[in-house]
């Protein structure tokens, strides 16, 4: 509709005026991208006492948002090396290990970087040289098997089973022990989670068992805590958890329970993906924390 003006009874039509641009449109737009000094700045600041390269590598992992990639799982010549087709393995941690095409098993950070290898424990004779070359490759520091069952560690020690008796005497029924020297393996110290078979246990079960393990390994470990079940990623991932905020408390005496979850999930595939798992976790931080208090 045209405008109008009302005068003397008549209504006349007004010329028309070109109508002001706003300057909110012709306003540079702010730009979502770094330029390449504030990005150097911004690198800089966050890696103050490192070198430049170390700040970038940094930058990059805290801001990485790229889909993870599972390609040698999905290989037709790993399929049987698998144990189960939903738990998948992430190309950007999988354990490299020289004269091993493939093996089931990843690098997960603790309070230091890579303190943890999550694996699928061996399940056959095959798997079971290619877990011990694992094993002497990363030059492991201690060993825990999450799991209970004889089938899981009957393909790691014999040693188990054979001294099971006598180190429940010393250690209690829930932990076994022992100290490998096998297969280019010099005397590691091993648990096994005796409790933790296909059965469900509790948080405090869980605490009491790696207040025990954590004790005979002599954590904080210097080196590398490989932990090892039946898909290596359900039970292994619980116990990083705890581990690394067993190692938070006695450090500093707090927690970041939610970070050490995300990470652990974002470097282990299909790690805390139920609510069960969820569940057992935050029952069993709760109870490290209020032991941690009456210390």
């Amino acid at each position: 509709m045209a405008d109008t003006v009302q005068t003397n009874g008549r209504s006349s039509l007004l010329n028309p005026v070109n109508n002001r641009v706003s300057t909110r449109s012709t306003r540079k737009k702010k730009t979502i991208y770094l330029s390449p000094k504030k990005f150097c700045d911004l690198v800089i600041a966050k890696s103050s006492n490192k070198s430049f390269e170390a700040g970038v590598a940094e930058f990059f992992k805290e801001y990485y948002l790229e889909s993870p990639t599972f390609a040698n799982y999905f290989k037709t010549a790993n399929k049987e090396k698998n144990f189960s087709e939903t738990v998948w393995l992430y190309d950007a941690t999988r354990v490299i290990v020289p004269d091993v095409d493939y093996y089931h098993a990843s690098w997960v950070d603790g309070i230091k970087p890579q303190h943890y290898i999550l694996a699928q424990a061996p399940l056959s004779v095959a798997a079971q040289k290619n877990f011990f070359k694992l094993l002497a490759h990363v030059k492991a520091d201690g060993l825990i098997v999450a799991d209970g069952s004889e089938e899981v560690a009957g393909f790691i020690s014999n040693k188990f089973d054979g001294t099971t008796k006598k180190s429940s005497e010393k250690a209690g029924e829930d932990i076994s022990t022992a100290v490998i020297s096998e297969n280019g393996v010099s005397k590691l110290k091993a648990v096994r989670l005796n409790k933790w078979a296909d059965g469900t246990i509790t948080g405090v079960e869980l605490v009491d068992m790696m207040e025990k393990a954590r004790k005979f390994l002599g954590c904080p470990l210097k080196g590398t805590l490989v932990i090892t079940c039946k898909d290596g990623a359900a039970k292994s991932g619980l116990v990083a958890f705890l581990d690394t905020e067993a190692d938070r408390l006695a450090k500093s005496g707090k927690v970041k329970h939610t970070d050490t979850v995300k990470m652990i999930r974002f470097q282990r595939s299909n790690t805390f993906d139920s609510a069960d798992q969820f569940e057992l976790g935050m029952v069993a931080i709760t109870e490290l924390c209020t032991r941690a208090k009456k210390k």
